[in-house]
């Protein structure tokens, strides 16, 4: 075997194991086949031209050899653009296909102008199609280079491998030809380092995994404008991740990018979790684009800008924020961005897009100013208490949370009703069904409403006169502190996850409580939901993960600690089942 079939021999077997990693490994079916059917052309070439020179294999006939040939150079410059067009509509990736067209008609036309492989760069039409196509494609990676922030480091490697493929095709075989040498027959000496390069860029960009995976098709209409970018100005991205699960429960195809699973991503969103990588804004693009393609008219919550910036930078990832409008036009969906944790110079480079802008209060506030309206500077105690009773800071309560809020002081009100009687009774309880009328209806208004309605930590704080002024011969002098003990005597009753987070936190710190909050996850439980049985699960699950950590410590004083955590978070939590039962 001689070196240039040797060296051929080499590269099929390259190209083979990145068609087949490229397979196994992508998430874009479209781009998969491209990539798949442009290496099998190389392939085909490779092991025709060893195969032939060994003479192991018959020679192909000229026409089929050209074919493949034109195949190859074709399918190189259309995977290109899909590589830099990822997140570009499935109508406009079609037309790259067009220089399929000539394909049939060249090969048609070989045997009649005694067209060779081996002659195939020579000054003919032949040979223009194919420098067109390489010149196609390295035209697009310069281009994309020098006016995309986003795409630059791809496109420098797309360039690589085109010039790789032009400097082994059209070059060497001109070089070839004039030394004399036998020529390749149209194999490529560079076909792996530009499939190499082809599929670094496939891997960079690839989606992120969505689960659960929505149907595909056209989806239920939302409530939502369509065809539109809306950013929601919020503190956290509440009110984004609650529309996501509205328009979800309506049957409108949705999905979350996030770095951590939402409790509501279980009501039926799709949720694709953005990991720690440099390109993280690309993949966000490239995995909302594939989305809302193949869902024409979805939902996209892109819950938290900050992350992806702080990933990919925030020129990269406000790129990537322009890419997805003009995909939500496109396709007739719609995207939101939360402006959660972005800095004060990002919101104003978001704001200068002109997309609709919503400005949306904190949730927590405004129910503590509802509450404020009715009971005082008390309703700062009344949460303090609830959240203690269900397992949450104040920063994590929603409207979701409303409905156990309004039990939650139906019970302490109910706890009073032995002392509290007559005018001072009747004036509590309609306090109390002036705050659960104001909590309700709060709760009942959706993110476009609110964004235009009144806040009510906007609106005075000054409870009703008439309600002062019935309660006034009980609550005279004592501040309310008989509601106030009563709710956190019913909060007492219910300080499971408190008691078990308490256990994590004072062995491992702050990670101890996300490590109870993942268990909990496992479980698909709320804090609020946690019974002494989930208990005894979540020690063993606890015990199996720590367990795992220890094993892989070398040092053995940091194994010990880690093993003494484990046993004393597990017989502590013991010990509160025995206590509970």
């Amino acid at each position: 075997m001689n070196i240039s079939s040797a060296a051929i021999l080499a590269g099929v077997a390259v190209d083979a194991w990145l068609l087949a990693f490229i397979a196994i490994r992508g998430r874009r079916p479209w781009l998969q086949a491209t990539y798949t059917a442009c290496s099998l052309a190389y392939l085909a070439l490779g092991a025709a031209f060893v195969g032939t020179n060994e003479g192991v294999l018959a020679a192909l006939r000229d026409d089929i050899a050209l074919g493949i040939l034109l195949l190859s150079h074709a399918l190189t410059a259309i995977l290109v653009l899909g590589l830099i067009h990822g997140g570009a509509l499935p109508r406009r990736r079609s037309v790259a296909f067009l220089l399929l067209i000539p394909v049939p008609l060249l090969t048609y036309l070989a045997p009649i102008e005694r067209w060779t492989a081996a002659t195939a760069y020579e000054g003919s039409i032949l040979g223009g199609f194919l420098v067109l196509c390489l010149g196609i494609a390295l035209a697009e990676t310069v281009y994309a280079r020098y006016s995309s922030r986003l795409l630059a480091a791809h496109s420098f490697w797309l360039g690589v491998g085109v010039i790789a493929l032009i400097v082994a095709g059209p070059v060497y075989a001109y070089e070839l030809e004039f030394l004399g040498e036998t020529s390749l027959a149209g194999a490529n000496l560079a076909s792996p380092i530009a499939l190499a390069c082809f599929a670094l860029v496939a891997v960079q960009a690839d989606p992120f995994l969505i689960a659960p995976r929505p149907p595909k098709g056209q989806t239920k209409p939302g409530t939502l404008p369509a065809s539109d970018a809306i950013v929601f100005e919020e503190i956290r991205p509440k009110y984004a991740l609650r529309t996501a699960h509205e328009e979800s429960s309506s049957g409108r195809a949705t999905l979350i990018l996030g770095r951590s699973t939402p409790a509501m991503a279980a009501s039926g969103a799709g949720f694709a979790a953005v990991l720690p990588a440099r390109h993280a804004s690309l993949r966000a693009l490239t995995t909302a684009s594939e989305f809302l393609a193949t869902s024409r008219g979805g939902l996209a919550v892109v819950e938290d800008l900050a992350d992806l910036s702080a990933l990919s930078e925030w020129p990269l990832t406000i790129e990537a924020v322009v890419r997805l409008r003009h995909v939500a036009r496109g396709t007739a969906s719609t995207v939101i961005f939360s402006t959660s944790r972005l800095t004060d110079a990002e919101r104003r480079a978001l704001r200068d897009l002109r997309f609709t802008w919503w400005s949306l209060p904190d949730p927590a506030r405004e129910i503590e100013a509802i509450l404020a309206q009715s009971f005082g500077n008390g309703a700062v105690r009344l949460l303090a208490s609830f959240g203690r009773a269900h397992g949450l800071r104040q920063e994590e309560l929603t409207t979701d949370h409303v409905p156990a809020l309004l039990d939650f002081l139906t019970r302490a009100v109910t706890e009073l009703s032995g002392v509290v009687a007559g005018t001072a009774g009747h004036g509590l309880r309609t306090q109390l069904e002036a705050a659960a009328s104001g909590l309700r209806s709060f709760a009942a208004q959706g993110a476009e409403e609110v964004a235009r309605g009144k806040w009510p930590s906007r609106i005075s704080s000054e409870a009703h006169p008439d309600l002062l002024v019935t309660a006034a011969d009980y609550w005279k002098g004592k501040e309310m502190e008989e509601l106030f003990a009563a709710a956190e005597s019913v909060g007492e009753r219910e300080p499971l996850f408190e008691r078990a987070r308490a256990v994590f936190v004072e062995q491992l710190g702050d990670a101890g409580e996300r490590l109870l909050r993942t268990q909990l996850a496992h479980l698909g439980k709320k804090p609020e939901e946690l019974d002494p049985s989930d208990l005894v699960r979540i020690a063993d699950r606890a015990s199996i993960d720590l367990g795992s950590l220890a094993a892989v410590v070398d040092i053995p004083q940091e194994k010990a600690r880690i093993q003494k955590q484990i046993d004393s978070i597990r017989q502590r939590l013991e010990l509160i089942v025995e206590e509970e039962k």
